[in-house]
């Protein structure tokens, strides 16, 4: 399987079927940005809940699996290995429903590493003044290890262990060392906790953290006597009760420590991941060092309704130590780096934990927590994004009074309020609108407790119950959040081209619905005789499937697929709904009236790209209505007989079809002549690879694509194309799996010829190819700095697998930088400022130079792109996103040795294009400035342009 990554979209995939699956069916679902592709002799498994959904996570492929037993806890983890679906499923590729002595498999990958100004911002200086420092506290971090050597670290490291197949704790990414440096790290970055004693569990690879590592890690920190454990990991969002939340939530409470975890980097509504979502976990979000929320900031509430996340910490381009050897985040020095993430906010909430608990060594995790999360700084923010606000290290360390527990989840509970003062206090409560309670005061006594009863009175959001006095204030975080939509039951049945109801001849697959509304999609699966009956929100759907049924002479795990939607409104009594596969048509392309092969891919989606999408060798539709969805049916024909376009087994010729609110049964049968001829004379690289064509509606997912190979480069290759209704292309040429240049979306007109360079001229930037843009307070740029000539194709760094780095910086000041070239995100403050935004790798560089302020727009930039080589002359176009103004200058310098010294070119412009003049013949490097009439400029230099 081929998985290609398009700037700003879910990832693509061409499917290829191993050896003895051929004919198997596929089936690609889309949703919130996750591509899978399930193949068909699985989906039964996946309905009945015994393999996780998650397996067939194309972005994240797992490398081991956790297998868990039925009877008792026992689990194992098992690498992916080429046979271990057969010893697991000895009866594959036939479906089942069940897999004896097995209770559930699932990926043993859920988890990743959640990639000095800080510090004052939580006010930490002051803790240290009075001489709180943490010391003697052990504090766990569990992580992808440690540099021990790291001198920030030195004489701060009291055990190491290692949990993973690594071979040692050594940090091969970086992330734990500087989580390490967050907390107690010394020199020009310190920590927050600057005494603290560090017991270092190596529980993540380079690049992902296996379930079973993680659980073993806390175990192992609980028998070494932490007090706190710092996570800066996590998987799914849950509702708290998955079993590492519950895990999490017996250790803390059968050890006495606090666990304080990243919240994660979703950046939206209801995406906590676990094992944050835990109840006795500390979920921690990031602000910006001005106090805004964090765009990346995974928000609450939980999926109950629980206050999640509960407390915030500084977490945007934090410096600290770098491991030896990596480049993650952006490199500051050869030992510090700066790095962002929900990751380095949970170490600064970890360090204030493991300095209460030098200070109270008696308090209970409940209390750390209380203590911490009550003391907090409010910013602006809603609770569910922040909790209640910033950690106040000073604060927190002076309070003499806290309010347990730290949340009331739906608005209902008792909260003790503790003075552990000489004198009593009355506090005043003041109420969210939603929220009642038993008084209006609450008297503490000296060295006593207190307490007060709340109750909601309706549903609401997050908020706060805030008890004060002259010199106290505390904060409680309440939720108050209830499921407010109505739902009913909806039951699906199916009938397949033999007759047969709901899977009656042995097998399973799954049903889709879509939400008109919220364009949200619902799924769940019909199995061997059972419908598919459950609740969903009330509203108007499309509920489709791809039906399954038995081809004679075939065996049951090669079945025809027959494409059937229905449009219903589930109102209160619910809604039922049969999907009849026994009226569809067949769907297959024809050229010339006659048939070839290649597989079909079928996609029925929303207008915001989720989709259900299929691949399979015998598709079927039943003509019908599908209410504000969008379909889309392709064939890659290959050896049709006769064919002067499709004949032949290299160069498909791609016949599309889209249709929107409806789903159509036919492909048009089309002739040679009326086929579209794209012609790509490729000259460089050097090297055989594949050429890639995807086919989409552009407000929906394509059906899988398909990758014609071996196709040589330098050369030519021909692609054919036909599109029925509104159907765009991509294309992409590949070597060594890497994409060495993309073309945008474009559509091709029946029967005409078209003819583009690949691979031509100089390769450097572009940006009207990629997307740059301010919305709100965040600049994004998705940077193309290996692209060729041609207009609409771009080269991205990261594809090409050359390495560099992007930064952005705001009135001369970094904000963030990125350890690659392609650009990022950046969050900045709302202010106008002008801003520098650069790039560059061993021989490209280029800036930008603009200003900007709070607002919605494309980020004003030029590129020059330049031809090759035409005697003494090279062309060029000025490369120019829309907010770009006129050229008022341009500089072309050319250097022969290799940029050591400059000379300045001479050329001619003609509005947007011009030809450089007298260029000597051999190596050439090419520096240019920019300045347009707005004052925005832009300047690049390519150090062997060309040879």
């Amino acid at each position: 399987m081929n998985v290609v990554t398009r700037p700003g979209r879910p990832p693509d995939v061409v499917i290829q079927p191993a050896p003895g699956r051929e004919r198997m069916p596929f089936l690609k679902t889309v949703d919130d940005g996750r591509v899978s592709v399930i193949p068909f002799d699985a989906q039964q498994l996946v309905i009945n809940g015994v393999l996780d959904a998650k397996l067939f996570d194309v972005g994240t492929p797992a490398r081991k699996v956790i297998i868990r037993y039925t009877g008792d806890r026992a689990f194992k983890s098992a690498k992916v290995t080429a046979n271990l679906w057969q010893e697991i499923n000895p009866h594959a590729p036939n479906q089942t429903g069940s897999l004896p002595g097995i209770a559930k498999i699932s990926p043993d990958r859920i988890l990743k590493p959640l990639d000095h100004e800080s510090v004052a911002q939580i006010k930490a200086q002051k803790a240290w003044q009075r001489g709180q420092t943490a010391k003697g506290v052990k504090v766990a971090v569990l992580d992808t290890g440690v540099d021990a050597g790291h001198p920030d670290l030195q004489g701060r490291i009291k055990a190491t262990r290692n949990f993973t197949d690594e071979g040692s704790t050594a940090d091969e990414h970086g992330h734990g060392t500087h989580v390490a440096g967050i907390i107690a790290g010394s020199g020009p970055e310190p920590g927050t906790a600057p005494d603290a004693e560090l017991l270092i569990g190596k529980v993540c690879g380079p690049h992902f953290c296996e379930e079973s590592a993680v659980i073993a890690g806390m175990r192992w920190a609980a028998e070494q006597g932490a007090k706190v454990v710092n996570l800066s990991l996590g998987g799914e969002a849950t509702d708290g009760t998955d079993e590492l939340s519950q895990e999490l939530n017996a250790l803390s409470a059968k050890h006495n420590m606090l666990f304080v975890v990243a919240a994660g980097n979703v950046g939206r509504a209801e995406s906590v991941a676990s094992p944050a979502a835990a109840d006795a976990a500390l979920a921690v979000a990031s602000v910006t060092k001005d106090n805004q929320l964090s765009y990346f900031s995974s928000r609450g509430p939980r999926l109950d309704g629980a206050v999640k996340p509960e407390i915030s910490a500084p977490g945007h381009a934090i410096a600290a130590a770098r491991a030896r050897g990596t480049s993650m985040g952006y490199p500051l020095s050869d030992r510090h780096t700066l790095a962002s993430g929900t990751s380095m906010a949970a170490p600064h909430v970890t360090g204030a934990a493991a300095i209460l608990a030098g200070q109270h060594p008696d308090w209970s995790p409940a209390r750390l927590k209380a203590a911490l999360t009550t003391t907090a700084d409010p910013v602006d923010a809603p609770v569910f994004e922040q909790g209640t606000g910033v950690v106040n290290l000073d604060r927190a360390t002076k309070t003499q009074l806290i309010a347990e527990p730290a949340t009331l989840k739906l608005g209902t509970g008792t909260v003790t309020y503790r003075n552990d003062s000489a004198r009593p206090i009355r506090l005043s409560l003041s109420l969210p609108s939603t929220v009642e309670a038993d008084r209006t005061t609450v008297d503490v006594p000296a060295r006593g407790t207190a307490t007060a009863t709340f109750k909601a009175t309706r549903p609401g959001a997050g908020d706060v119950i805030i008890a004060r006095d002259r010199d106290h204030v505390l904060r409680t975080a309440v939720s108050t959040w209830q499921k407010t939509e109505a739902t009913a039951q909806i039951k699906v049945q199916s009938i397949d081209r033999a007759g047969s109801q709901n899977g009656t001849g042995g097998y399973g697959f799954l049903i889709a619905m879509a939400n008109h509304t919220t364009k949200k999609l619902y799924a769940g699966g019909i199995g061997n005789g059972r419908p598919l009956q459950g609740e969903i929100p009330q509203g108007r759907y499309t509920v489709y499937s791809w039906v399954p049924s038995p081809i004679d002479g075939r065996p049951p795990w090669e079945p025809s697929q027959t494409v059937v939607s229905k449009d219903v409104t589930v109102g209160p009594d619910g809604a039922e709904v049969t999907l009849d596969a026994r009226p569809g048509r067949r769907v297959e392309a024809t050229v010339n009236g006659r048939k070839g092969t290649g597989l079909i891919g079928t996609s029925l989606g929303t207008a915001n790209g989720s989709a259900f999408a299929s691949q399979g060798d015998e598709v079927y539709a039943v003509p019908g209505s599908a209410e504000g969805m969008i379909y889309t049916a392709v064939q890659f024909v290959r050896n049709v007989p006769g064919s002067s376009t499709c004949g032949g087994d290299e160069s498909p010729c791609a016949i599309a079809v889209s249709e929107e609110n409806a789903v159509t049964a036919t492909f048009p049968d089309v002739g040679d002549a009326d086929l579209a001829t794209s012609t790509a004379m490729i000259t460089a690289p050097e090297g055989t690879g594949e050429w890639i064509t995807f086919a989409e509606h552009p407000l929906s997912t394509p059906p899988p694509g398909d990758s014609a190979e071996p196709v040589r480069f330098p050369g030519k290759h021909t692609t054919y194309h036909h599109s029925t209704g509104h159907i765009e292309w991509w294309a992409a040429q590949v070597l060594d799996q890497a994409v060495v240049q993309a073309r945008t979306w474009r559509g091709y007109a029946n029967g005409r010829g078209y003819e583009e360079k690949w691979g031509n001229g100089v390769r450097g930037p572009s940006v009207t190819s990629t997307t740059h843009h301010r919305n709100g307070d965040l600049i994004t740029a998705d940077l193309a700095l290996v692209s060729d000539y041609t207009p609409s194709h771009y080269g991205t760094a990261g594809d090409a697998g050359v390495e560099g780095t992007t930064e952005l910086r705001r009135n001369g000041k970094l904000v963030d930088g990125t350890a690659h070239a392609d650009g990022g995100v950046f969050q900045v403050p709302p202010g106008r400022a002008r801003y520098r935004l650069e790039a560059r790798t061993a021989t490209i560089r280029t800036a930008w130079e603009f200003e900007s302020e709070h607002g919605t727009g494309p980020l004003p930039l030029t590129a020059v792109r330049f031809g090759d080589r035409d005697g003494g002359t090279i062309p060029f176009r000025l490369d120019k996103t829309a907010t770009a103004g006129r050229t008022r200058k341009l500089t072309v310098d050319v250097s022969y040795d290799d940029g050591r010294t400059w000379q300045q070119g001479s050329y001619v412009l003609f509005g947007e294009r011009g030809v450089l003049l007298k260029v000597k013949p051999g190596p050439v490097s090419l520096k240019t400035r920019v300045t347009d009439v707005y004052g925005n400029s832009g300047e690049q230099s390519i150090i062997r342009a060309l040879t």
